[in-house]
């Protein structure tokens, strides 16, 4: 069982907005691990390597972004929206 509200009336008010903070706190993280990853003046595999897994785990923080403003979305369509 699902510890998240599934109900209207288990939902509590400015959830939607929390999603939307969360969500550009999410992209602004994966911008910054793409600039840091660019800023790194090493090269070779090993850093090839590096920059491939930091914009991984930067689509990562894009993808979670991505839902949460679905979500948001969600809650904002919901029946009974004050």
């Amino acid at each position: 069982m699902s510890e998240y509200p599934t109900t209207a009336e288990r939902r509590r008010p400015g959830t939607a907005n929390g999603l939307r903070t969360h969500a550009t706190a999410l992209r602004e993280r994966a911008e910054r691990l793409r600039t840091a990853a660019a800023d790194v003046v090493w090269n070779g595999p090993q850093a090839d390597a590096f920059r491939s897994r930091v914009e991984e785990l930067a689509r990562r923080c894009d993808t979670a972004a991505d839902g949460l403003a679905r979500s948001a979305v969600r809650f904002d369509d919901r029946p009974g929206r004050r």
